[in-house]
């Protein structure tokens, strides 16, 4: 079996090749590895009309993929013209939660399933998050930047004029319920916060398994101490915060964004900074990336800004490997996968050992 790893300086080839062989433990002597690594996150995501948040190049994935039954990835180009080029290839593999860097389509015509892994940074996410909120409410990182970067002691902040609210006293308003709203919902409970949720897919039956309340929109930016965007990433969602919504929220609360940059229409967002009708934002995520130098961004100081850092733990990579890495053995040995992305085209076929 020919196994084409296309790791990253996140998800490494060593983790891919590690997990590849604990879950193949019995046919090690008949695997064939081929290497290719991109270079995210040290080089920013592209995007194109074909496919999305990729990195690299198909034209060096090519020459590799013409006689490989395997192709296991994070963040690799796999466009039509490198599906088209693979003449034995059984399965694509991919250690993210959605396989948006993958022409699907072209998989599925050649009848190639696609696995995934849904909720594999979740919670990485939701730990981020909540910091995110710590940070942004208790003035953490505010203190730090006039302090440690210009040796300027903040005794001001301790004034009640500056000082936040203790997650235990705060409204939460949680926008997407999936694998790290929910994750974020259990630690906030912890806190002894109130928690709004606004997820309209949401079935009844799940919704009385969390300790939050569930509401429109409206309710929950009108109540919310913190707005909190979990939701993904679709047409429907495309600057889902824009003028009206922000009009909405009190001007005491603030906004984290550890989604998608592109759920928030930025101009209005920094428009609401910059006049104070809200406090604040933290945002892990922005409508480029990384965001021009002219960015608006970078005029505010009610905001705090990480570089698309929340999914990013040891954790995540391994979970991300791991689920791939299940999903490609379930295929081979017959099986029905749990994360497959164009279910299909499945045929069973057991590997050949």
């Amino acid at each position: 079996m020919k196994v084409l790893l296309l790791g990253d300086k996140f998800i490494t080839n060593d983790v891919l090749e590690t997990t590849f062989l604990d879950f193949f433990d019995n046919h090690k002597e008949n695997i064939e590895f081929t290497y290719l690594t991109d270079n995210w996150p040290l080089e920013p995501i592209n995007n194109c009309d074909e496919i999305r948040e990729f990195c690299g190049c198909d034209d060096d994935i090519i020459p590799l993929i013409k006689e490989v039954d395997v192709l296991l990835t994070h963040t690799g180009c796999i466009t039509k013209k490198v599906i088209d080029t693979a003449e034995r290839l059984k399965v694509v593999g991919v250690c993210r939660g959605g396989p948006v860097n993958i022409n699907v389509e072209a998989c599925t015509e050649k009848g190639i399933p696609v696995v995934y892994a849904p909720g594999r940074n979740s919670g990485a996410v939701a730990e981020f998050t909540v910091g995110l909120m710590l940070s942004l409410s208790r003035n953490i990182s505010f203190c730090h930047d006039s302090f440690f970067h210009h040796k300027r002691w903040r005794g001001d902040m301790y004034a009640y004029e500056y000082i936040g609210n203790e997650l235990s006293e705060s409204t939460v308003g949680l926008i997407g319920f999936g694998a790290i709203g929910s994750k974020v919902t259990r630690i906030l409970n912890a806190f002894g916060s109130k928690v709004l949720v606004c997820d309209p897919y949401i079935p009844q039956e799940e919704k009385a398994k969390h300790k939050c309340i569930f509401v429109d929109i409206k309710r929950l930016l009108m109540e919310s101490d913190i707005v909190s965007l979990h939701a993904r990433y679709t047409k429907e969602t495309s600057k889902m915060i824009g003028n009206k919504q922000l009009a909405m929220m009190k001007e005491s609360a603030v906004l984290i964004n550890t989604a998608r940059g592109e759920l928030v229409d930025h101009d209005a967002l920094y428009d609401a900074l910059k006049k104070k009708r809200i406090k604040g934002a933290a945002l892990d995520v922005f409508e480029e990336e990384p965001p021009w130098d002219t960015s608006r961004l970078f005029t505010l100081d009610n905001v705090i800004a990480t570089t698309h850092l929340a999914g990013a733990s040891r954790q995540a990579a391994l979970i991300g490997a791991e689920k791939a890495v299940m999903g490609i053995r379930q295929i081979l040995h017959g099986g029905n996968p749990d994360y497959c992305i164009n279910p299909e085209v499945l045929v069973k076929q057991a590997f050949n050992e």
